[in-house]
């Protein structure tokens, strides 16, 4: 019976001893500077930074402010722009990309009655993947290109005189854009983006009114929602 009480006490003692080490073992941080063993684990590590030759494609839908300017009159109007870029990476931050936007405006401008203006832009560009170690990454780049582009007005003025507009054409040209915005890694190879764009003509187009010589400008300033893929 002796022995069976000593056996009983020794038992006690060990589960005691077993707890009080698992509740002085649970006080320690299990944060990045301990872990099991009070090994320090890693740093989170995220991978947005995707090596050369990386294929990608980039959409963005804006809400925009275009602007622009024909013959005597003027027009500006807020609406939705599409972008698309597909892009190549030439190095693990920098990709080369061709990109096309598209923007269609109408305003009125007092005696020049309803005027509009059509742009579509088709240009390359190089965009810069600012590494940050975490899920956000800015980025920032622009471009030059091929510049589809079209107006129309009412009316326009002739000796002094506002007179109908019988024919009117506009030249296609050369204009450029710049871009910076945030990318999130929502998941491995898909990203979710904001983004400020501003297209801008080289100059200005040539334009033929009633068979004057005029200038065609037009500004687009877009603040965009996107998703990018890279694969």
């Amino acid at each position: 019976m002796g022995a069976m009480r000593i056996g009983l006490a020794v038992a006690v003692l060990g589960a005691l001893a077993l707890v009080a080490g698992a509740q002085e073992y649970g006080r320690g941080s299990l944060g990045e500077s301990a872990g099991l063993g009070q090994a320090p684990l890693p740093r989170p590590n995220y991978d947005i930074q995707f090596p050369s030759g990386t294929w990608g494609l980039k959409v963005d839908l804006g809400w925009a402010k275009v602007d622009w300017d024909i013959g005597p009159a003027d027009g500006s109007e807020t609406l939705f722009v599409p972008e698309v870029s597909v892009f190549y990476k030439m190095a693990d931050s920098v990709d080369l990309n061709l990109s096309g936007l598209f923007a269609s405006a109408e305003d009125e401008d007092g005696e020049w009655g309803r005027t509009s203006a059509d742009m579509a832009r088709l240009a390359l560009g190089v965009r810069y993947w600012f590494d940050t170690g975490t899920r956000f990454t800015p980025y920032g780049g622009g471009g030059i290109g091929y510049y589809v582009v079209d107006g129309d007005v009412d009316n326009t003025r002739e000796d002094g005189e506002v007179v109908p507009v019988a024919d009117l054409s506009v030249k296609n040209t050369p204009g450029a854009f710049v871009e910076g915005g945030l990318a999130y890694q929502v998941a491995d190879g898909f990203f979710v983006n904001v983004q400020l764009s501003y297209d801008f003509l080289l100059g200005s187009a040539d334009a033929t009114i009633n068979g004057a010589s005029e200038d065609f400008k037009v500004r687009v300033l877009a603040a965009s929602l996107g998703a990018t893929w890279m694969f």
